[in-house]
């Protein structure tokens, strides 16, 4: 079996705003008092994060390397400017807790603390009813101390099951291109839905050839034959190495992320963690992102996709009746996202190219004026 072909089967088998520690209430007035007579360090925001809670409202976190004194939250539904104050409290509290400001569209926030600095965060994965996997690629530092730009840069799985409020939502949001890796007949079993304003994009990285031996694992889990599977994790480990051999899509994905009109830009697959996995992290070490930083955004998906991954193993499992337990580790290695998969990438990089930077500008073609051009573009 063509372990190649068998990247694509993973997909297949299946209101008043709050202080989050404490209030200056709560703190009582001589605690507020001698928070606001202490001389505020010299320091910066080290992290900062949002996430949504079931009720809709939103934490917001932050981190600092020293207490920066008072602080102000931002909101805005643009990641570039047009701030509103949300809300006065301390940097110590390192979160607050908000009602959204921006119902039904994205919304980005702002910290100040009160010597100056300041961080921008948002949700990670986009609040979207019929997408599991679709996240911002913002807010990551770089090496050299900078930040990829907020709601300019996502990744998704599979785009058929958006809903018209998803839909508005990715309008509002700026969306201009749909980057989609799938197959033709990925694509034709599930098109992505026409989203007035946006360019679809097809840019398949396996053909429906590659896909086809994908019936090939069907086969052996039906039959009982476990002895053809390989070991568990075998075939992703194989097909990101496929990947760096056979680069073009992800030249193609330059190319569009070069210009600046297709921005803001989702690129994605089925299941959005293989295919979109290596984009991710190519557009992410290109822009100068450590490849620590870029593995743990890889092994996200297995956060997101935690429920439906659940869901698919157990359906393969009671399809096929496994009970083999090399079987059902086989079917849940192809649902996850593991580090030796992207390091497969990686070690290919340097076997061929010498170096992750060696691929980028030998294999996708990235002129150092092109790798200049992207981070001006997306860093800030």
């Amino acid at each position: 079996m063509s372990w190649r072909r068998t990247v694509t089967l993973g997909a297949a088998l299946l209101t008043v705003a709050s202080p989050l520690a404490g209030t200056a209430a709560a703190a009582g007035k001589s605690a507020v008092q001698a928070t606001a007579a202490t001389a505020v360090r010299q320091g910066t925001f080290t992290d900062a994060g949002a996430e949504r809670l079931a009720d809709g409202r939103l934490v917001i976190r932050w981190h600092a390397s020293a207490d920066l004194g008072p602080a102000k939250v931002y909101w805005s539904a643009d990641p570039e400017g047009h701030w509103q104050e949300l809300a006065r409290t301390y940097a110590k509290y390192n979160g607050y807790v908000t009602a959204d400001p921006n119902p039904g569209g994205r919304v980005y926030f702002l910290i100040k603390g009160g010597n100056g600095a300041a961080v921008k965060t948002a949700e990670r994965k986009l609040p979207l009813k019929g997408a599991t996997n679709f996240r911002d690629l913002g807010g990551y530092r770089t090496a050299d101390g900078k930040t990829v730009k907020w709601g300019k840069l996502f990744r998704s799985d599979e785009l058929a099951g958006l809903t018209a409020a998803d839909i508005s939502y990715l309008q509002k949001s700026g969306l201009k291109t749909d980057v989609d890796y799938r197959t033709g007949s990925e694509v034709k079993s599930k098109p992505d839905p026409t989203i007035a304003g946006v360019k679809y994009v097809a840019d398949p990285v396996f053909s429906d050839s590659d896909s086809a031996g994908g019936t090939d694992l069907i086969s052996y889990l039906a039959s009982g034959q476990f002895d053809k599977l390989g070991e568990p994790g075998d075939a992703l480990i194989d097909g990101n190495k496929s990947m760096v051999d056979s680069p073009s899509a992800f030249g193609k994905l330059f190319d569009l992320i070069l210009d600046s009109s297709t921005n803001a830009l989702v690129q994605h697959c089925t299941a959005g963690k293989d295919r979109t996995g290596i984009g991710s992290a190519l557009i992410l070490l290109a822009l100068g992102v450590p490849k620590e930083t870029v593995v743990q955004d890889y092994l996200l998906s297995n956060v997101y996709r935690a429920e439906y991954n659940k869901a698919a193993v157990n359906a393969m499992v009671s399809q096929f009746k496994l009970t083999d337990p090399k079987a059902i580790e086989i079917v849940q290695a192809l649902m996850d996202v593991r580090k030796e998969y992207i390091e497969a990438a990686f070690d290919e990089m340097d076997s061929k190219y010498g170096s992750i930077q060696g691929f980028l500008e030998k294999g996708l073609g990235l002129t150092a004026a092109e790798q200049a051009k992207l981070k001006r573009l997306y860093l800030e």
